[in-house]
Protein backbone atom coordinates (compact mmCIF):
# COMPACT_ATOMS: atom_id res chain seq x y z
CA UNK A 1 0.00 0.00 0.00
CA UNK A 2 1.20 3.45 -0.91
CA UNK A 3 0.18 6.77 0.52
CA UNK A 4 -1.33 9.38 -1.80
CA UNK A 5 -1.55 13.08 -1.01
CA UNK A 6 -4.77 14.78 -2.13
CA UNK A 7 -4.23 18.46 -2.93
CA UNK A 8 -6.97 20.85 -4.00
CA UNK A 9 -6.34 24.13 -5.81
CA UNK A 10 -6.91 27.52 -4.22
CA UNK A 11 -10.42 28.87 -4.47
CA UNK A 12 -13.50 26.80 -5.00
CA UNK A 13 -13.47 23.83 -7.33
CA UNK A 14 -16.76 21.99 -6.73
CA UNK A 15 -16.16 19.58 -9.62
CA UNK A 16 -12.64 18.67 -8.44
CA UNK A 17 -11.33 18.83 -12.01
CA UNK A 18 -7.95 20.23 -10.92
CA UNK A 19 -7.51 18.12 -7.78
CA UNK A 20 -4.05 16.54 -7.68
CA UNK A 21 -3.58 13.08 -6.19
CA UNK A 22 0.16 12.65 -5.75
CA UNK A 23 1.81 9.32 -4.91
CA UNK A 24 4.32 9.62 -2.10
CA UNK A 25 6.97 7.30 -3.50
CA UNK A 26 10.35 6.97 -5.21
CA UNK A 27 10.68 8.56 -8.66
CA UNK A 28 12.87 6.73 -11.17
CA UNK A 29 12.79 9.61 -13.63
CA UNK A 30 14.04 11.95 -10.91
CA UNK A 31 16.87 9.54 -10.15
CA UNK A 32 18.28 9.64 -13.69
CA UNK A 33 17.35 13.22 -14.68
CA UNK A 34 16.90 15.15 -11.42
CA UNK A 35 17.10 18.75 -12.60
CA UNK A 36 14.92 18.05 -15.65
CA UNK A 37 12.35 16.37 -13.41
CA UNK A 38 12.40 19.40 -11.11
CA UNK A 39 11.88 21.73 -14.09
CA UNK A 40 8.81 19.75 -15.19
CA UNK A 41 7.35 20.29 -11.70
CA UNK A 42 8.09 24.04 -11.92
CA UNK A 43 10.61 23.95 -9.06
CA UNK A 44 12.96 26.46 -10.68
CA UNK A 45 15.31 27.24 -7.80
CA UNK A 46 15.70 23.61 -6.76
CA UNK A 47 16.41 22.67 -10.40
CA UNK A 48 19.06 25.37 -10.63
CA UNK A 49 20.68 24.27 -7.36
CA UNK A 50 20.74 20.61 -8.44
CA UNK A 51 22.12 21.54 -11.86
CA UNK A 52 24.95 23.58 -10.32
CA UNK A 53 25.68 20.86 -7.75
CA UNK A 54 25.89 18.26 -10.54
CA UNK A 55 28.29 20.47 -12.47
CA UNK A 56 30.41 20.85 -9.33
CA UNK A 57 30.35 17.07 -8.77
CA UNK A 58 31.36 16.53 -12.41
CA UNK A 59 34.26 18.94 -12.01
CA UNK A 60 35.25 17.19 -8.81
CA UNK A 61 35.41 13.87 -10.66
CA UNK A 62 37.99 15.41 -13.02
CA UNK A 63 40.39 16.17 -10.16
CA UNK A 64 42.82 13.32 -9.57
CA UNK A 65 42.10 11.46 -6.35
CA UNK A 66 38.57 12.88 -6.03
CA UNK A 67 36.79 10.85 -8.72
CA UNK A 68 35.02 8.63 -6.18
CA UNK A 69 34.01 11.62 -4.05
CA UNK A 70 32.60 13.41 -7.10
CA UNK A 71 30.68 10.31 -8.19
CA UNK A 72 29.23 9.74 -4.72
CA UNK A 73 28.25 13.41 -4.49
CA UNK A 74 26.41 13.25 -7.83
CA UNK A 75 24.74 9.97 -6.84
CA UNK A 76 23.64 11.35 -3.47
CA UNK A 77 22.11 14.42 -5.16
CA UNK A 78 20.21 12.19 -7.57
CA UNK A 79 19.00 9.93 -4.74
CA UNK A 80 17.89 12.91 -2.69
CA UNK A 81 15.77 14.24 -5.55
CA UNK A 82 14.38 10.77 -6.33
CA UNK A 83 13.39 10.15 -2.72
CA UNK A 84 12.22 13.62 -1.69
CA UNK A 85 11.26 15.23 -4.99
CA UNK A 86 7.54 14.54 -4.67
CA UNK A 87 7.63 16.03 -1.17
CA UNK A 88 9.33 19.15 -2.57
CA UNK A 89 6.58 19.32 -5.20
CA UNK A 90 3.72 18.98 -2.68
CA UNK A 91 5.26 21.63 -0.44
CA UNK A 92 5.62 23.92 -3.44
CA UNK A 93 1.92 23.51 -4.24
CA UNK A 94 0.99 24.23 -0.62
CA UNK A 95 3.10 27.43 -0.70
CA UNK A 96 1.18 28.48 -3.83
CA UNK A 97 -2.14 28.21 -1.99
CA UNK A 98 -3.15 24.59 -2.58
CA UNK A 99 -4.69 22.73 0.35
CA UNK A 100 -3.69 19.27 1.55
CA UNK A 101 -7.13 17.71 1.96
CA UNK A 102 -6.32 14.13 2.78
CA UNK A 103 -3.74 11.35 2.78
CA UNK A 104 -5.17 8.16 1.28
CA UNK A 105 -3.66 4.69 1.60
CA UNK A 106 -4.30 2.60 -1.51
CA UNK A 107 -2.71 0.04 -3.80
CA UNK A 108 -2.81 2.23 -6.91
CA UNK A 109 -3.89 5.66 -8.15
CA UNK A 110 -7.34 4.55 -9.37
CA UNK A 111 -8.17 3.06 -5.98
CA UNK A 112 -6.94 6.20 -4.21
CA UNK A 113 -9.20 8.34 -6.41
CA UNK A 114 -12.18 6.09 -5.68
CA UNK A 115 -11.54 6.19 -1.94
CA UNK A 116 -11.19 9.98 -1.83
CA UNK A 117 -14.06 10.89 -4.12
CA UNK A 118 -16.42 8.35 -2.51
CA UNK A 119 -15.92 10.08 0.84
CA UNK A 120 -16.94 13.50 -0.45
CA UNK A 121 -20.44 14.77 0.30
CA UNK A 122 -22.71 14.34 -2.69
CA UNK A 123 -24.86 17.12 -4.07
CA UNK A 124 -28.57 16.69 -3.50
CA UNK A 125 -30.31 15.26 -6.56
CA UNK A 126 -33.85 15.65 -5.20
CA UNK A 127 -36.03 17.86 -7.39
CA UNK A 128 -36.62 21.30 -6.01
CA UNK A 129 -40.30 21.96 -5.40
CA UNK A 130 -41.62 25.27 -6.59
CA UNK A 131 -42.49 27.53 -3.70
CA UNK A 132 -46.23 28.08 -3.50
CA UNK A 133 -46.88 26.00 -6.62
CA UNK A 134 -50.65 25.98 -6.18
CA UNK A 135 -50.85 29.75 -6.36
CA UNK A 136 -48.57 30.01 -9.38
CA UNK A 137 -50.92 27.83 -11.49
CA UNK A 138 -54.53 28.63 -12.25
CA UNK A 139 -56.92 28.05 -9.38
CA UNK A 140 -58.74 24.70 -9.41
CA UNK A 141 -62.18 26.20 -9.99
CA UNK A 142 -60.96 28.24 -12.94
CA UNK A 143 -59.36 25.19 -14.53
CA UNK A 144 -62.37 22.94 -13.92
CA UNK A 145 -60.54 20.73 -11.47
CA UNK A 146 -63.25 20.86 -8.84
CA UNK A 147 -65.45 18.36 -10.71
CA UNK A 148 -63.54 15.17 -9.93
CA UNK A 149 -60.66 13.31 -11.40
CA UNK A 150 -60.14 11.43 -14.61
CA UNK A 151 -57.37 9.11 -13.45
CA UNK A 152 -56.86 7.08 -10.33
CA UNK A 153 -57.25 9.89 -7.84
CA UNK A 154 -59.72 12.71 -7.53
CA UNK A 155 -58.43 16.20 -6.93
CA UNK A 156 -58.80 17.31 -3.33
CA UNK A 157 -59.48 13.76 -2.14
CA UNK A 158 -63.06 13.62 -3.54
Amino acid sequence: MKSYLVLTPPGTDPDHEKTVILADRFSWLALFFPWIWLLTKRLWLAALAVFLAQIAAGQLMQVSGFAVVGFLTALSINLLVALEGRHFYSESLIRRGWTLQDVVMAADLDTAEEIYFAGLPQASTAPVAAANWANSVRTPSAAGWDRGGIGLFDQGGR
